[in-house]
């Protein structure tokens, strides 16, 4: 018997193994219960929309100050985004990073991620991220301990900047700004770690920070283009009212070693500066109260100045800060020079507001000769110079002489004594002061031609070129 389509059919629908009514009213159900879903959805995420958060700025304010340690003063709108996650936006608001502190940071704008699951009513929400999106902060030395003491405590709460800017004013009103701040911290078991990209100066800053809990801590900071990097490792038993460890800086191909411990005056022990230029130990006080301070005594084992000073661009090219102020003595073994070994060489160098006063240069030379001098360094004026006092002496100035292959000079005993001033932006000297075996020189003519010589021999390329032995070796041979 032939069987046609048409009766397959009928026959299928009498055995109900397809019954159109029961599938649309299956189709319908599974609609209705995602629509029920989706409206119960919405209802969830859309609801905080219409909390009145400004009649209930205290409770944001003590959940700010709860999960993040963030003493908190909103003085403008707060509103609610879905967008990309649930996020609380609160506008016009003050920080204080410290609870005996009424110092505060002032942020246009801060957004506030929320727990997802607890969203329900402002008594249950709970803040999971504040983050600094597009916002410029003004911070004074006083927040720099305060920065500190909040991420060395913080145990649960992300913090978060983006694209962001810092502006740092001192008490001296100098302002330093730091662009395009990225920063992020996370916890990890026991372990706190804060990641920053930072651009200050157009140099692009990496900064880590590790905090162990209850334990060591650590600081990296690194500057690529300039190859420079800092790492600080604090101690175990360090805490905020007594700091102690070590700090390692690599800068301008040398490394610096400080051993520290103190809190705003730091002892400095077992310390040294390395480079292949210069060996040496550090000791003394460093004080990082406004205005930065220090006194530190520099012990040095061997130097080459001359290859210190020519074969780098990095110094020969850098002004003092105004902030560095301080004291170093400095005392240096032995040193290498075209006039012999020099030994026991002392002098005290004296920072202050951008100038440098080196005073009570001493050296002891071969032949039973000696010298010392004052140089102060005036870079902050509009017209920077160098003022000086030289005295050479010298028991055997013939024998002395001869290692400068001038060969016609007679007299065994001899003294020479110059004051005067280099004009740095022009690099020309004018001798103030001349005198030869104690006896004045008053020939202008004399005077003049020791002048052009000067400038021609020894600083006709650079100003740094007064510490060339062989420049100033051509430079005698020539007056003599």
């Amino acid at each position: 018997m032939k069987v046609t389509p048409t009766k397959i059919i009928e026959q299928l629908l009498k055995k109900k193994i397809f019954n159109p009514q029961q599938f649309f009213n299956k189709k319908f159900f599974f609609i209705g219960i995602a629509l029920i879903f989706l409206t119960l959805f919405l209802v969830y995420f859309l609801k905080p929309f219409y909390f009145d958060y400004n009649t209930k700025k205290d409770i944001i304010q003590k959940k700010i100050s709860d999960q993040f340690k963030l003493k908190t003063q909103i003085n403008g709108n707060i509103s609610y985004s879905l967008i990309p996650i649930p996020t609380i936006i609160i506008e016009n608001i003050k920080l204080n990073l410290a609870k005996d502190s009424s110092d505060t940071v002032e942020v246009k704008k801060v957004l506030i991620r929320t727990s997802i699951n607890k969203i329900s009513s402002i008594n249950q929400l709970e803040f999971k991220k504040i983050v600094f999106e597009n916002q410029n902060i003004k911070i004074s030395p006083s927040h720099l301990r305060q920065i500190f003491t909040f991420f060395t405590y913080q145990k649960k709460g992300q913090v978060i900047f983006k694209n962001s800017k810092v502006i740092f004013r001192d008490n001296q009103k100098n302002i330093i700004n730091f662009d395009n701040i990225n920063l992020n911290d996370k916890f990890k078991n026991d372990k706190h770690i804060i990641n920053a990209k930072i651009n200050f100066s157009n140099n692009d800053v990496k900064i880590n920070f590790e905090n162990l809990i209850d334990s060591e801590k650590s600081l990296k900071i690194k500057i690529p283009s300039l190859k420079q990097n800092l790492e600080i490792n604090f101690d175990k038993q360090s805490t905020l009212k007594k700091l102690s460890g070590d700090l390692k800086l690599n800068i301008f191909n040398s490394i610096l070693l400080l051993n520290f411990k103190g809190k705003d005056n730091f002892e400095i022990s077992n310390s040294y500066l390395r480079s292949k230029y210069l060996n040496s130990k550090i000791n003394g006080k460093i004080s990082f109260k406004d205005p930065f301070n220090f006194n530190v005594n520099l012990d040095i084992n061997q130097i080459n100045f001359r290859k210190l000073f020519k074969n780098n661009e990095n110094i020969k090219n850098q002004k003092i800060s105004k902030k560095i102020n301080g004291t170093m003595n400095v005392k240096i073994k032995s040193l290498d020079t075209l006039f012999g070994k020099l030994k026991d060489t002392k002098m005290k160098l004296n920072f202050q507001n951008g100038d440098l006063k080196i005073s009570g240069i001493t050296a002891n030379l071969p032949f039973e000769s000696t010298f010392n001098s004052n140089l102060r360094i005036l870079l902050n004026n509009k017209k920077p110079i160098i003022e000086y006092k030289v005295n050479f002496s010298s028991a055997n100035a013939k024998k002395f002489l001869r290692k400068l292959s001038i060969y016609d000079f007679s007299q065994k005993k001899a003294s020479w004594y110059s004051e005067g001033v280099i004009d740095i932006k022009n690099r020309k000297i004018n001798i103030k002061k001349l005198l030869k075996d104690q006896v004045r020189i008053t020939n202008k003519n004399q005077i003049k031609l020791l002048e052009d010589s000067f400038n021609k021999n020894v600083i006709d390329d650079e100003i740094i070129d007064i510490f060339d032995t062989f420049k100033f070796k051509k430079f005698l041979k020539e007056i003599y």
